[in-house]
């Protein structure tokens, strides 16, 4: 979030000064990711014995329990976001189901996950049945 709100505060410098008025547009799309950031913070993805729950804003969300989950995945939701992918059993309409991922704990990352983030990841996955559908980016 510190990178977008740098490039806000130069953008307003420049317009303010008079001399870049054509940065108006780019400043309202920083403006509009700095604005989205602070919405989705303060949200976590816990994974307890029983399952997965998404905290958002001090409050559980939503919950899913290790059964009910076939197949998970780290994916890139949107620029600068990472997300993991659940695929809970159900039928083949079904939204979410197995063919209708649900993205959950989607934080802001501008690079890759480390490789002991994306172990500890894979291995809480695996530890409770569910299966990888490919590899973490």
């Amino acid at each position: 979030m510190l990178a977008p709100l740098g490039v806000l505060a130069l953008i307003v410098v420049a317009v303010v000064g008079g001399r870049a008025g054509f940065l108006i547009t780019p400043a309202g799309l920083v403006g509009a990711t700095v604005v989205a950031a602070w919405i989705q913070r303060d949200g976590a993805l816990l994974a307890g014995e029983t399952g997965l729950l998404v905290r958002h804003r001090g409050t559980v969300t939503r919950s899913y329990r290790w059964a009910e989950i076939s197949q998970a995945n780290l994916t890139r939701p949107g620029f600068g976001r990472l997300a993991l992918a659940v695929f809970p059993d159900g039928g083949p309409w079904d939204v979410p189901g197995p063919n209708n991922a649900v993205l959950v704990g989607r934080v802001w990352q501008w690079s890759r996950p480390d490789r002991g983030t994306r172990d500890r990841v894979e291995a809480a996955l695996r530890a409770h049945g569910v299966r990888i559908t490919e590899p973490f980016p």
